[in-house]
């Protein structure tokens, strides 16, 4: 049991010690860990939720990869996955977060949602910070529903 603890607090200080200091932290819980040193993976399994900042990412497995330096390079989720920042959150049953691009890509029965505004698809690939959505229908067609924005149709009457 301690060298699992030790173990764990090891993975967040190197996973984290990259990152420079005026960034946030990464929170990751989880029903269990299983941490591979050699192949520099961690893979959490059982109600898992990732937090940085306004981002929160939660699935039933995510498998976190490290780089060589210990950084958190990317993570894969399966299982029930969803994720918010800000106003805009989105849902499917596979995703991968890409740290260096800054991106989500929503895989199977992919939804983003806006306020009220949807976007469906096989696949979103969603940039955290442009706010720019790449929707794909492999199988179906991309579903998108609008709904009028009543602040700026009351300003044109």
């Amino acid at each position: 049991m301690i060298r699992l603890i030790l173990s764990v607090l090891l993975i967040f200080n190197i996973a984290f010690s990259q990152e420079e200091k005026k960034e946030e932290p990464i929170l990751i819980e989880a029903n269990e860990l299983i941490y591979n040193k050699n192949e520099n993976t961690a893979v959490y399994t059982g109600n898992v939720t990732v937090k940085k900042g306004d981002l929160t990412i939660n699935a039933d497995k995510m498998v976190i990869y490290l780089s060589e330096e210990g950084d958190v390079s990317r993570i894969y989720a399966e299982g029930n996955v969803r994720f918010k920042k800000g106003n805009r959150s989105g849902s499917s049953k596979k995703a991968e977060y890409i740290k260096d691009k800054n991106i989500i890509v929503l895989i199977d029965k992919a939804k983003l949602i806006q306020d009220k505004n949807i976007i469906e698809g096989d696949e979103i690939t969603y940039h955290l910070d442009t706010e720019v959505a790449e929707v794909k229908g492999k199988d179906n067609k991309v579903r998108t529903v609008i709904f009028p924005d009543k602040i700026k149709s009351k300003g044109k009457q």
